[in-house]
């Protein structure tokens, strides 16, 4: 979203292994300790912090009137794609990633249980993409900025490829070559 609204950013990363994000200076920040959070230096006398990819999205938006338009209806379907994606695929494929990828030891149960819960939820957005360029209707928004990185990421891990979504692949190409897009995949590792 930085990218696409060509605002500067600095970023600082934190080690969740070593548990940096529960540092005093961190939880000053952000009381919850988990990540991403954003600082908003631009109001000099009092910084705005916000936590959360949806909040920020939101956030950022009407900050710079860019992504989330003002009609009410359009607004919803906004809105409502990202409860979709932040409440419901990004948990889905949360637990599937700690019980298939990290887990210390597998559970058959949780593994079936996570591959089956994400599959169910990629038909939703199959489907909404069959009917409209993007999530919430004919023009790009923080919906799909949100939920771009379970498409590019998540769903190439599990369930490997987007063979079976036609539509579902056909948005990810296309946001995927937005020069922005491709810069912001690229954080933090670029300068």
């Amino acid at each position: 979203m930085l990218e696409e609204l060509g605002l500067p950013y600095q970023v600082k990363s934190y080690d969740l292994i070593k548990g940096e994000q529960l540092s005093a200076d961190f939880l000053a920040l952000n009381p919850v300790g988990r990540l991403p959070t954003l600082v908003d230096h631009e109001p000099k006398n009092a910084p705005i912090t916000v936590y959360g990819s949806a909040a920020i999205l939101i956030y950022l938006a009407e900050k710079t009137g860019q992504f989330l338009p003002t009609d009410t209806r359009q607004r919803a379907r906004v809105f409502e794609w990202l409860g979709i994606i932040s409440g419901d695929l990004a948990p889905a494929y949360s637990g599937q990633f700690v019980f298939n990828v990290i887990a210390a030891e597998q559970q058959p149960w949780a593994i079936e249980f996570y591959n089956k819960l994400c599959t169910r939820l990629l038909g939703p957005l199959e489907l909404q993409l069959g009917k409209t360029p993007y999530l919430a209707g004919e023009d790009y928004t923080i919906a799909d900025i949100l939920a771009y990185p379970v498409a590019s990421v998540s769903m190439l891990r599990y369930p490997g490829n987007l063979d079976g979504h036609p539509q579902l692949a056909r948005w990810a190409k296309e946001i995927g070559a937005r020069p922005a897009v491709q810069r912001g995949m690229q954080v933090p590792s670029a300068p």
